[in-house]
């Protein structure tokens, strides 16, 4: 257990059950964030396989023993469970099933981008990573959003996975709660960190999902300037302005404009969008 610099009573919770349970060990640092937290977790890890789960939400009392006998069996799948959405407010659970998982099962990685698109690939706690693959292969978690946190390391560790392995349970409990989530948070530059998972996840495509990818890349890419002129952002306009320009100069942005299908990218948008110009864009669809 690492406390990350808390200012509350955390640490001697911690040392407490580390003084009741020998597997337990506590290390403190001071408030890094929780990317560097979970490198700090996974310098210290020891056994043979590693989980996350987020502080606010539940699971059921077999979640770890099934999926560590899903990849004791599937030793080469990355093994996924499958999860809820729990909202406290309306005392309502929604499960977040795979369409056509009937039974648990090998999925080919070429389904990759299906997966991603029905919530099946964007968090790391309904999944067990195999302790041997991260160590010696350097894995760590970038310096980069939350969401683009978990999703980078995931897609970092899929380069030495043969396949997926789905258990047909629901194990895992995501509680949405916003008002005290510690991972959610606004952020005006989210383009950046939408950048290198657009450039993590690309490889991973398989040449039949690639417009798909595309047009579902071309989409979020498009919503990085309402983040940036969010009235949460204090930046003046001409750095707003200054900042979406860039967005639109990339080379990334880019290629999703260049191969968006006519579906979610007109033809007169993509040619306001080509000219990298976004006063043009932003004084175009005000008229539009």
């Amino acid at each position: 257990m690492i406390d990350d610099g808390s200012s509350d009573n955390s640490l001697s919770v911690c040392s407490a059950y580390q003084a009741l349970d020998r597997r337990v060990r506590t290390v403190s640092t001071r408030h890094v964030g929780i990317g560097s937290v979970r490198n700090l977790g996974l310098s210290h890890a020891s056994g043979r396989y590693v989980m996350f789960c987020d502080s606010d939400d539940y699971v059921e009392p077999n979640w770890i023993e099934t999926l560590y006998r899903a990849a004791r069996e599937h030793p080469d799948s990355l093994c996924n469970c499958e999860y809820a959405m729990a909202k406290p407010s309306e005392k309502l659970v929604e499960p977040q099933l795979l369409p056509g998982l009937t039974k648990s099962q090998v999925i080919e990685k070429k389904a990759f981008f299906p997966l991603l698109y029905h919530g099946q690939l964007m968090h790391l706690w309904t999944r067990i990573f195999r302790a041997d693959i991260i160590r010696e292969n350097h894995l760590r978690f970038r310096d980069v959003s939350t969401e683009g946190e978990d999703m980078i390391f995931l897609c970092d560790y899929l380069n030495y996975c043969e396949s997926f392995y789905f258990v047909h349970k629901c194990l895992y409990y995501w509680v949405d709660n916003d008002a005290y989530s510690v991972t959610r948070g606004f952020q005006a530059h989210y383009f950046e960190d939408m950048k290198q998972i657009y450039l993590a996840r690309k490889p991973h495509v398989a040449p039949e999902f690639l417009q798909d990818f595309y047009d579902y890349s071309f989409v979020r890419f498009l919503r990085c300037p309402e983040f940036v002129w969010n009235a949460e952002n204090t930046e003046s306009d001409s750095e707003k302005f200054r900042y979406c320009e860039a967005m639109f100069r990339d080379p990334v942005f880019q290629e999703t404009v260049k191969n968006a299908s006519d579906k979610v990218c007109s033809a007169k948008k993509r040619l306001i969008l080509m000219t990298k110009n976004y006063r043009l864009y932003h004084a175009a669809m005000k008229r539009m």
